[in-house]
């Protein structure tokens, strides 16, 4: 399987690429790239997902397209039936939600405690990949591979395994190519960025956690109104933050 992308469902511009896990098996990668087209809307729910050209899409063999599906069944995204085939089950409105709130949950604690225990050369590398961010942001650069190195660096310096672990295991509920469909987002990430290594600079836990949180929270906003419309007042705020996830039943 290739480790790049090429044009196909959902890459209208040529540049909507999904970043693929070096290390993964064929059948891992493939569901990374079918996982996002699913979350992020692409595929539609009670489409149908053709093994033999997704195959030919990812450069692969039908065997593991197969397999990733089934993994994908797994997880609720997809139902595979021996004679309809693959169709893809989707995500509702509450479910994009409920992602975010748990999103925002790790990031808040990521952000707490890296406020406690980040080193100085490692704010110094969390400032840096910031204005990397930045600088790829004003050159229309790759400003998702930017951001997910910024976020990591903060999740690597909580120096919690355990966290860690969590939130590699949770980072595929956020689509990747979530700044392809709300760019305006960008802007608001870099300010929201500047607040954050500001907490961290100050090591201050608790403006950490509320600021990463409300972070994540704002994106979710974003993308769920991009995918499915206004939708009704939220019945009340995430707790420890300012902004409201509307259905949300676990937040931070």
């Amino acid at each position: 399987m290739t480790l790049d992308v090429p044009r196909g469902p959902g890459d209208h511009d040529g540049r909507d690429r999904r970043r693929l896990r070096l290390g993964a098996t064929a059948r891992e990668r493939i569901a990374d790239v079918l996982r996002d087209q699913i979350m992020s809307g692409r595929f539609r729910p009670g489409s149908r997902i053709d093994l033999d050209e997704t195959a030919t899409w990812l450069g692969t063999s039908r065997t593991p397209v197969r397999e990733a599906c089934l993994r994908l069944q797994f997880e609720g995204l997809v139902q595979v039936a021996p004679r309809s085939g693959v169709t893809v089950i989707g995500l509702s409105r509450r479910d994009v939600q409920d992602n975010f709130a748990l999103a925002a949950l790790l990031a808040g604690s990521a952000a707490g405690w890296a406020a406690e225990r980040i080193s100085a050369p490692g704010l110094a590398e969390v400032r840096l990949l910031a204005d990397g961010v930045r600088v790829a942001a004003e050159a229309d650069g790759d400003v998702k591979t930017a951001n997910f190195l910024f976020h990591r660096a903060i999740n690597l310096a909580s120096d919690s395994v355990r966290l860690i672990a969590l939130i590699r295991q949770t980072g595929r509920i956020i689509p990747w190519s979530f700044f392809d469909m709300v760019p305006e987002q960008v802007g608001c990430a870099l300010r929201e960025h500047d607040d954050i290594v500001d907490a961290l600079a100050a090591r201050n836990a608790a403006r950490a956690r509320r600021v990463s949180e409300e972070h994540v929270v704002h994106a979710g906003l974003l993308l769920v109104e991009r995918m499915f419309g206004a939708g009704p007042p939220a019945a009340g705020p995430l707790p420890g933050s300012a902004g409201p996830l509307p259905g949300a039943s676990v937040a931070s």
